[in-house]
């Protein structure tokens, strides 16, 4: 409802705020699973707040300006206090002012804020309209503040987002406008091209369709809006993703960062010497709001479920009606509607174990004197869910009666429309029963990054059972298909592989490496993957696996050579290339990236497989990354006395669609194969997986395989003939 007295400010009364508490409770779980932290900001800030941000300039009229004193006390305001505050209409000034209330390391970016503190507008009298356009409203409001490296991956992030909200609120389908630089903006026009650059990148990596709006953007940056159509066919913007460069240069925010010129350019290096530099860099603000205004979509869903709504979502979940007055069935009645509640009751029955917290159930209650007949059908024209009778049987018996006939699907069948009608129940049941119809896991690929079974070895289970896993094809080798200086060079010499990947191997034979000698690291694989980008990742563990493979071989030579210069000393493993100088040693490093930022390593078990196969369908494509390091030692023997050379090579691969002959069954039967079991991101390129898995590859095939092996060439010839090379250029 509304009131005279504040024009455009909504009063929801009891249903409303089942329905908006409803959503707030169900962002606030994905918040856990996106990596957001609530907060909780003032309403109020002071008028130099707002001219430090922009908005006092650019969105004044919009704004609410508060008095923080009565015309008769204006002469007792403070030194240094304000006589004027504005109510804030949006949250990142707030969100600003935390970030920078400390100082910031490049590994704690990035950092999620949420809030859902109410916003204040000043939208103009004949504008206001119902929930869909007001001046108070929720926003789901969130800023992410993260390093110019991270700004792809927490786009794709947000999105998803929005496409798991919506997919769960049953809206859609919704398309995506590029808002670009207004005639009134903040900052410089080359910010603001960067900044709708790295949208328009990002939308085109997320695979999504979208149109360019040009000059809608907000005033501080370029933004994605999320449209969606009511039952009428007029379209609201509900969601948003907005970029900014200039609040954070306005509040003089900064994180601490290695080589902090690569830093700035979202670009990585394996200098060691620029690594050791540390200098601040100024982060990048992510706006999200993913409902948009709580009230606006509250109104989009009233009209689209049309009072038929999903049972975790409905205002009117249950109601307990009365067969008669009297008080045995009146007693039981309020005793089933407490438990129901999971609230406590007096006069409960000894027979009746209660529970200790609240249910979370709305369950409303009707014990008037009208005709049970009557009470029902107001009880299913108001929408109710479940209706539970209770009559003087059921209070003997100790039972309810409960009809969930609204639950019924399309397509039930006569004996299932007959139960739905009648089912005679304990109130625990019931209860246990209604609990039930919630969604407790929204994301079908929640046990990918939280698995509620334990993670069972069953490559090793099935092998200690004699059944034989099914591999991918092998490589076949044939005649060497290149003559190259460096493979001339490298095929006379010890080429280290750090690596124990059969792959790798058989595709490095396939250009004529066939003489390998293979030395897996075994040192842990320790670095935290939170704390690093997926390309940061790769590339230090191929770094630190080439240098631990190199320093073991070297210290390994030395000992043989020891041994063999005392003769009576036995020499432990003995192996004829121990003795050979490294003349290349090789490491990688693989992962998969999805679009949702999860890295992914084997499946752990069979239904992990499954999940995983399907979240990578689901989500379209993901990202194969490698790292490679090569490293050769120094002809001249200089500090560090080696040469190394790194690079991450990026490719894209694309699923199959469910409808394009990839649904759950195919998806099911591959997992039965076991070709990917042992392989990350669960597939074989290859193998079956690549016929039956695999629309298509954006990049390097073989990086899919296991190795970029051009790139891995173009590294072999820079540490062995390129010595020196990049220093050279740089005098």
């Amino acid at each position: 409802m509304t009131s005279i007295y504040s024009p455009g400010s909504p009063i929801l009364l009891p249903n409303g705020a089942r329905i908006f508490n409803r959503l707030v409770d169900f962002l606030r779980q994905q918040y856990v699973r996106y990596g957001f932290q609530e907060v909780i900001t003032p309403t109020i800030y002071k008028k130099a707040l707002w001219a430090q941000s922009g908005h006092l300039e650019n969105y004044a009229e919009d704004m609410y300006t508060v008095t923080s004193t009565s015309p008769a006390r204006a002469d007792t305001v403070g030194a240094g206090e304000e006589a004027e505050y504005g109510l804030k209409p949006m949250n990142c000034p707030g969100h600003c002012l935390i970030f920078g209330s400390q100082t910031r390391s490049y590994r704690d970016l990035p950092l999620r804020y949420a809030d859902f503190s109410p916003l204040h507008r000043n939208e103009i009298q004949g504008a206001l309209s119902g929930l869909t356009r007001v001046r108070r409203f929720h926003q789901d409001d969130g800023h992410i503040f993260c390093r110019p490296s991270q700004i792809r991956e927490e786009i794709a992030k947000t999105l998803d987002f929005v496409r798991l909200t919506y997919k769960v609120l049953g809206l859609g389908p919704y398309r995506l406008v590029l808002s670009t630089r207004p005639d009134h903006y903040i900052g410089s026009p080359e910010d603001w091209a960067q900044a709708e650059e790295a949208l328009k990148t990002a939308l085109t990596e997320s695979g999504h369709e979208y149109t360019i709006n040009e000059g809608d953007g907000a005033f501080y940056g370029p933004k994605i809006d999320i449209i969606l159509k009511d039952s009428d066919g007029k379209e609201h913007q509900t969601a948003t993703v907005q970029l900014d460069f200039q609040l954070p240069k306005r509040f003089d925010l900064s994180y601490d960062a290695p080589a902090p010129e690569y830093e700035k350019r979202g670009e990585t290096t394996t200098d060691p010497q620029l690594l050791g530099e540390y200098g601040p860099v100024q982060p990048v603000l992510i706006h999200r709001a993913v409902l948009g205004s709580a009230e606006r979509l509250m109104a989009l869903l009233i009209e689209h479920y049309n009072g038929k709504w999903p049972f975790w979502l409905n205002p009117r979940q249950a109601i307990v009606i009365t067969v008669n007055g009297t008080e045995p069935v009146v007693g039981w009645a309020r005793q089933a509607y407490n438990l129901l509640l999971g609230v406590s009751s007096d006069s409960a029955s000894a027979a009746v174990t209660e529970p200790t917290a609240p249910t979370g159930l709305a369950v409303d209650f009707d014990d008037s004197d009208r005709s049970v007949g009557l009470r029902v059908r107001e009880a299913v024209a108001k929408g109710y869910g479940v209706i539970v009778v209770v009559g003087p049987q059921d209070a003997e018996n100790k039972t309810v009666g409960v009809n969930a006939m609204a639950l019924a699907k399309p397509g039930d069948s006569e004996a299932e429309l007959k139960r739905l009608k009648r089912m005679d129940m304990t109130p625990e049941a019931a209860r246990e029963y209604m609990l039930s119809l919630f969604p407790h896991n929204f994301n079908t690929m929640d046990s990918l990054t939280n698995p509620s079974e334990p993670p069972p070895d069953y490559i090793t289970a099935a092998r200690a059972h004699g059944i034989p896993l099914r591999q991918s094809a092998p490589i076949k080798k044939g005649p060497f298909p290149l003559e190259l200086p460096i493979l001339t060079y490298l095929r006379s010499k010890r080429v280290i592989l750090a690596s124990a990947s059969p792959r790798r191997k058989a595709l490095l034979a396939q250009i004529g490496l066939t003489n390998l000698d293979i030395r897996p690291s075994t040192d842990p694989e320790d670095l935290d993957k939170a704390q690093h980008t997926p390309e940061e990742y790769v590339a230090a563990t191929a770094q630190r696996k080439a240098l631990a493979v190199y320093q073991a071989a070297l210290a390994r030579q030395e000992e043989v050579a020891e041994h063999e210069s005392k003769k009576d000393v036995p020499n432990p493993n003995p192996n004829p290339r121990d003795k050979e100088d490294p003349a290349v040693v090789i490491a990688a490093d693989t992962v998969i990236a999805t679009r949702t930022g999860q890295i992914l390593e084997k499946p752990r078990s069979e239904a992990d497989h499954v999940r995983m196969l399907t979240h990578l369908r689901d989500t379209t494509h993901h990202r194969v990354l490698t790292g490679v390091c090569v490293l050769a030692p120094k002809v001249d023997a200089t500090h560090p006395g080696y040469e190394i050379a790194s690079h991450v090579e990026d490719t894209k691969v694309f699923f199959a669609a469910e409808s394009e002959g990839l649904p759950d069954d195919v998806i099911q039967s591959y997992v039965k194969t076991r070709e990917g079991a042992d392989k990350a991101g669960g597939y074989a390129l290859q193998g079956v997986g690549g016929l039956v898995l695999v629309d298509r590859v954006e990049g390097s095939v073989d990086n899919v395989i296991g190795l970029p092996v051009r790139k891995c060439l173009q590294l072999c010839e820079e540490v062995v003939f390129q010595q020196g090379g990049k220093e050279d250029e740089e005098e």
